[in-house]
């Protein structure tokens, strides 16, 4: 995700467009095409990956939708020494900011109730659930409020179209790296990796997903804009394409 932030960066400066193109809807479109297609062991390592989308797509979404914050280096400063400076009060204020965001508190949080983990599964399921589905929710609401309000042209889907291409390249070769890396582990380390392995397509599934809606809820936070709401609806409608041609393929391609 840090790498497709990047790349993003080379192309476009708008944050939303460097967020969209690597926060993705992997809850709502991709389980239910891994489980549909590949079954319940091959969610299992799709978790791993969703779960870490949406870690570090609130992480990043923070970082990037607070504004650029420019630092004070002084008047008699070099250019050289005013840009060093410059970077480096923005990555100051970005880590500060980032100890008080809430996606970065919410993992904190997580990770002190590791230990008590069975005590909430038991306990809490009920109201994890009733949770989720209220936040999903409202996310849906505050998107078609913003949808509402915003027009969906051409030139979206074409944008969307050229994103999603870049996305499905970029993620491709990404994971291939990956995969090799997981076989020399397997092969060479003796490090395992036997649920990677036996379903590899579920990283490819990643290179054809939407921009997450929660994006929405992130700029409207820190923005208050609805620049957004277009970006993520044609994403959707591009995805959807995508994922038809995408699914057929990757089952030639795993087929052994």
């Amino acid at each position: 995700m840090l790498l497709g932030v990047l790349c993003a960066g080379r192309i476009t400066g708008d944050p939303v467009q460097k967020l969209a193109f690597v926060y993705l809807n992997a809850g709502l479109f991709g389980i239910p095409v891994v489980a549909g297609f590949w079954g319940e062991e091959a969610v299992r390592v799709y978790i791993g990956a969703y779960i870490g989308n949406s870690i570090m797509g609130n992480i990043l979404g923070t970082s990037l939708l607070r504004g650029d914050v420019k630092g004070d280096s002084g008047e008699n400063s070099s250019p050289r020494t005013a840009t060093a400076a410059s970077h480096l009060a923005t990555v100051r204020r970005v880590l500060q900011g980032l100890r008080t965001s809430p996606p970065v508190i919410a993992v904190v949080v997580g990770l002190l109730c590791l230990p008590a983990g069975p005590i909430l599964i038991q306990h809490g399921a009920g109201f994890y659930r009733v949770l989720t589905w209220v936040f999903s929710f409202i996310g849906m609401i505050v998107l078609g409020m913003w949808l509402g309000a915003a027009k969906l042209h051409r030139a979206d889907l074409t944008c969307a179209a050229g994103w999603a291409l870049l996305r499905a390249g970029l993620v491709s070769v990404y994971s291939v790296g990956v995969l090799v890396l997981a076989r020399w582990a397997h092969d060479a380390a003796g490090v395992h990796f036997d649920q990677l392995l036996a379903h590899p397509q579920v990283l490819f599934i990643l290179a054809v997903l939407p921009p997450a809606a929660n994006i929405v809820i992130l700029e409207t936070h820190y923005r208050h804009e609805g620049t957004a709401a277009p970006v993520i609806a044609a994403g959707a409608v591009v995805s959807v394409g995508m994922i038809a041609l995408a699914v057929p393929i990757l089952q030639l391609v795993f087929a052994s």
